[in-house]
């Protein structure tokens, strides 16, 4: 169970260290069953004793080794793992992992590891983890990528109790389900990272819909333009744009199906769920259930780090007390 936390605790932490480097590329692979497909995995700065390791991670289960693989190419498996045999390397692509006739139970998140053994970690080794890749399996000839369609909700103009207003941006009906958000403001006539305001994400399920919530100051929200960016993971490299503008305060809904920068018309105000997110912070209902989610994850998340430290702590008492 302490192994578990461990490597789950190493997998947040920066995999590149004095010039040691992992990088994994796309975050999503989608491949139809039967299918061949290779895991990418970058390594530089790693010298002829160093090995490249690779993890399965199912949901729901603890990291799994699948092999390992060394400077020259070889490579050894994993025999804890049911299903290293299906998988090999190809020595044309160092480090890669190579899955052929692809299965439903091979959908998994697969990450690249090295050994640190830099030194600076109280005299011990630390396994640091690439940013991993999920491979997504599908039936033949549903392979492919569905792009979001966006929606854009404007705050009303009345804000809250607190001056607050809430800019809402929505993607629906994409696959893969998974997307990132980028707001931005206009300034100068140039599109610029926004530096205010506080961004909250909340997802939905049957069917999936996953939105940003904005929330800025009344005089920020009146008087500035905003754009909502939409990066869809296994999908297009080129992000999805809907413009937010301050002159269309009476028109509370906007769409965009491509990368439109003039949205169409509203969607149908009967949908239950775009009428609960349209208007201003005070109306979203789910609000207060976020704030205590949040809460509840900090407090998690405090408790984990605090039973790791008393493992870590222990496991070198127990080294000293080994050694004298």
């Amino acid at each position: 169970m302490f192994l578990y936390i461990y490597i789950i605790l190493l997998l947040v932490m920066p995999a590149a260290v004095l010039g040691v480097s992992v990088d994994q590329g796309p975050k999503v692979l989608v491949k139809a069953k039967g299918k061949t497909v290779y895991l990418p995995c970058k390594a530089t700065g790693l010298g002829s004793s160093d090995y490249i390791h690779w993890y399965q991670i199912k949901d729901g289960e603890a990291p799994s080794r699948l092999l390992y693989i060394s400077e020259a190419g070889s490579f050894t498996r994993d025999t804890n793992n049911p299903q290293a045999n299906d998988f090999t390397v190809d020595r044309t692509k160092l480090y890669d992992l190579k899955l052929s006739n692809i299965q439903e139970s091979h959908a998994a998140v697969y990450f690249c590891a090295y050994w640190d053994t830099s030194g600076s970690h109280m005299g011990n080794w630390i396994k640091r983890f690439g940013s991993g890749t999920r491979l997504i399996v599908t039936e033949s000839g549903k392979d492919k990528a569905i792009a979001p369609k966006l929606s854009g909700y404007l705050p009303k103009e009345n804000p809250d109790k607190h001056g607050k207003q809430t800019m809402l941006c929505q993607a629906s009906g994409m696959f893969p389900d998974l997307v990132r958000f980028a707001w931005k403001k206009k300034d100068a006539g140039t599109w610029k990272d926004v530096s205010e305001g506080e961004v909250v994400e909340q997802r939905n399920e049957s069917p999936v819909s996953v939105t940003s919530m904005l929330i800025l100051d009344k005089d920020k929200a009146k008087n500035d333009n905003y754009q909502c960016n939409v990066f869809h993971e296994g999908g297009a490299d080129k992000p999805q744009s809907l413009e937010m503008k301050k002159g269309d305060s009476k028109e509370q809904t906007k769409e965009s199906k491509d990368d439109d920068q003039n949205p169409t018309c509203p969607p149908s105000t009967g949908d239950p769920i775009k009428k609960e997110m349209s208007g201003d912070s005070e109306q979203i209902s789910s609000m207060p259930l976020l704030v205590y989610a949040y809460g509840a994850m900090l407090m998690k998340n405090g408790l984990f780090f605090f039973v790791v430290s008393i493992f870590l702590i222990k496991r070198r008492a127990g080294k000293k007390d080994e050694s004298s």
